[in-house]
């Protein structure tokens, strides 16, 4: 019993995905190691194509066609995810590991009502009678923020908005009580007010003993809202691993994630009309073309020769890490130069 609650709910290691396009074959998860405790919410951010969704997918082993498992574990309450057979991984997700998707137009049933797929849900996962399934459908969409659950039981997700779908979304996602909830850009297309209300919601998924979260977003004042640790992925990799107060308190340890910091209004104190925000230059190098050394190279002015020709190391300082041979370590009040 001990040993059991020692175990972390979720531990990747060393976890690496190639997918085959017409570029050629290309890893868009390479390496990745990191861990989500028991009660902890934790953030993966990065730029479009950094591979935070991929990363997201591979935790319920769903991986798009063309896509091979390269190296690395899994470990979901210390069971291998990635040894299991498909019965046993049909079992886990929605049971015991879910996942809110970024776009719920796409990923809810547009021909079945919101009661008939959730009922499915159930009725795949447990063998609750109906009436039974039928009161906790509505205490569900009760929980999600939804307060006519026998009129969004009986709607189609087209006679919903945008923040009612997301909220049927997050239903869904916690109607089996669930340890670990994935949530892949839940705020996208939301006005403010409603990503903040579905950002309450997420938070209190989690409680301070069994549950998780792992909360991907390229937003990162929502990032600070939510989360207790922030990862940041960068062409494919994870380059900072650090607790968030100390994230968006002293600073983070990689350019790359300062300069994402940099370029947010509420992280210089200054808005469009005092002066432009510092933008990072140039783009995400494309996976099938990546540079020698540290991909992110070409767009810091802090990379020398050694960053242009060789593969960066892991360097820890307590309980934060980056990939970079020039990790920094002053504070966020020192200036953050970018090429």
């Amino acid at each position: 019993m001990g040993s059991e609650e020692a175990l972390p709910l979720l531990e990747v290691r060393h976890l690496s995905v190639s997918l085959g396009t017409r570029e050629g074959e290309i890893r868009p998860v390479s390496d990745v190691s990191f861990v989500i405790g028991k009660g902890e919410a934790v953030a993966l951010v990065g730029e479009s194509g950094s591979g935070k969704t991929l990363t997201g997918l591979s935790l319920l082993a769903l991986f798009p066609p063309g896509a091979r498992i390269d190296s690395g574990q899994i470990l979901f309450e210390g069971l291998d995810l990635l040894a299991q057979d498909p019965a046993t991984l049909r079992k886990i997700r929605g049971q015991r590991i879910s996942m809110i998707f970024q776009e719920p137009q796409s990923a809810l049933n547009p021909v079945l009502t919101v009661g008939t797929q959730m009922r499915e849900l159930f009725k795949s996962h447990t063998d609750l009678s109906d009436i039974r399934i039928r009161e906790v459908v509505a205490d569900r969409l009760r929980s999600a923020g939804l307060p006519d659950p026998g009129r969004i039981s009986r709607s189609y997700p087209h006679q919903l908005s945008g923040g009612m779908r997301q909220r049927v979304m997050i239903a869904m996602a916690i109607a089996l009580d669930p340890r670990l909830v994935i949530a892949d850009e839940p705020t996208t297309a939301l006005d403010p007010t409603v990503a903040l209300q579905i950002l309450t919601l997420l938070s209190s998924i989690r409680d301070g003993r069994t549950k998780g979260l792992l909360f991907i977003s390229h937003d990162l004042s929502h990032v600070r809202r939510i989360s207790d640790r922030v990862l940041v992925m960068y062409a494919g990799r994870i380059v900072e691993n650090s607790p968030a107060r100390r994230f968006f308190g002293t600073g983070p340890l990689h350019p790359y994630s300062r300069a994402l910091l940099a370029s947010r209004p509420e992280g210089t104190g200054r808005t469009r009309k005092d002066a432009p925000l510092p933008a990072i230059p140039g783009q995400v190098p494309p996976l099938w073309n990546l540079p020698e050394g540290c991909a992110f190279a070409p767009r810091c002015s802090r990379a020398d020769e050694r960053c242009r020709m060789e593969a960066p190391p892991w360097q820890s300082e307590g309980e934060a890490g980056a990939l970079c041979f020039y990790p920094d370590r002053t504070t966020m009040g020192a200036p953050l130069h970018v090429a």
